[in-house]
């Protein structure tokens, strides 16, 4: 396989404005260069949760051992049912919504 190259990387980031300690969505995992760059900027209480719909996708996303990461199979149509059960399993961690 050839490798992916994130479409408009350091332009999303920057639009993004990191906060360090905030929480993030990226609804269209791929292969995740996007979610490595978003990671590098989050603190130990940041969060990001990515999903994607292709399971090579995911599995790829499962490779990243990091505390504050989460990826999930599903596609983005499924977030605010995804987003409820997180909330529902951890509410402190959403005090923020």
């Amino acid at each position: 396989m050839s490798k992916h190259i994130p479409v408009m990387l350091h332009e999303a980031i920057n639009a993004l404005d990191i906060i360090s300690n905030g929480f993030y969505i990226d609804c269209t995992y791929g292969r995740g260069g996007h979610s490595k760059e978003i990671l590098k900027k989050l603190s130990d209480d940041g969060r990001l949760l990515a999903l994607d719909k292709d399971l090579e996708a995911v599995k790829e996303g499962e490779t990243i051992k990091d505390k504050r990461f989460e990826i999930v199979h599903a596609s983005f149509k499924n977030l605010k049912d995804i987003l409820k059960k997180k909330i529902s399993k951890n509410p402190m961690e959403f005090l923020w919504i």
